[in-house]
C-alpha cells in the first residue's frame, strides 16, 4: 500500500505552560484510521495542526504529492486546499443558498467544475432546491461528507462526525465513507465506540 500521511512527533502549545503531544503517525490509501480519546485528550487539537489549521511547534506532517509542513510554518493554501479536506464536527452550509447552490460554491472554492454533487448517493434525490435548513442533522452530515469528498485530495480529516447522530444516521454516514473513500485516506477523531468495526485501525490518545 501506499503511504498518504506521515507525520513525526507532533507538539501544539496550547499555551506558555500547556502543550499537548502526539505520537507518530501513518496512514495507507483506502485506509481508515480512528484517533479515539476522552473528551479533552486533544483529538480535535490534534486534527486541527494535522490540517494546518493551527500551528504546532514541533515535528512535521506529509502528504503524499503535496510535501511536508514543517514546525513554525504556516500552511500554503494550496496544501489547505488541494492536499487534503476537512469535515468538521457540525457541518456549516449557507442558508441562502440551496444544496446545489451549496456544493457549486464548495467545488468553485476547490477550482472544481460547479455541475454538483449526485445527491442521489446520500438518499436525497430530487432535493437539491431545497435550503440545508429543511433536512434534518443526518442529512446535513451526509452532504457535508459529500461535500468533503469532493475533488482529488488524498486525505480527507473528519472532526466528531457522529457526535450527534443516532444510530441509524450514524450507520449511513459510516456506510458513506467507506463508499465513497476510493484510494483516498480517512482520518476520523472521537470518542464514539460505534465507529469501531468501519476502521482499519485504531489510536488511542490517554
Amino acid at each position: 500500500m501506499a503511504t498518504i500521511l506521515q507525520t513525526s512527533t507532533l507538539r501544539v502549545e496550547l499555551s506558555p505552560l500547556k502543550s499537548l503531544t502526539f505520537p507518530p503517525l501513518e496512514v495507507q490509501k483506502g485506509e481508515v484510521v480512528l484517533l479515539k480519546g476522552a473528551s479533552g485528550s486533544g483529538k480535535s487539537t490534534w486534527m486541527h495542526a494535522l490540517a494546518g489549521l493551527i500551528p504546532f511547534h514541533q515535528g512535521s506532517v506529509t502528504i503524499a504529492g503535496y510535501g511536508s509542513l514543517v514546525a513554525g510554518k504556516s500552511a500554503p493554501k494550496q496544501w489547505r486546499r488541494d492536499a487534503l479536506s476537512f469535515m468538521p464536527q457540525r457541518a456549516f452550509f449557507w442558508n441562502s443558498l440551496t444544496l446545489n447552490e451549496n456544493l457549486a460554491l464548495a467545488a468553485w472554492c476547490k477550482g472544481l467544475p460547479q455541475s454538483g454533487a449526485d445527491l442521489n448517493s446520500v438518499g436525497l434525490e430530487g432535493q437539491g432546491r431545497q435550503s440545508a435548513q429543511s433536512l434534518s442533522l443526518g442529512e446535513q452530515q451526509r452532504v457535508s461528507a459529500l461535500r468533503a469528498f469532493m475533488g482529488s485530495a488524498p486525505l480527507l480529516l473528519a472532526d466528531e462526525p457522529t457526535a450527534s447522530l443516532d444510530d441509524s444516521n450514524a450507520e449511513k454516514l459510516l456506510q458513506l465513507f467507506r463508499a465513497q473513500l476510493g484510494d483516498k485516506a480517512l482520518l476520523i477523531s472521537s470518542h464514539d465506540h460505534r465507529l469501531a468495526p468501519y476502521v482499519d485501525q485504531i489510536i488511542t490518545l490517554p
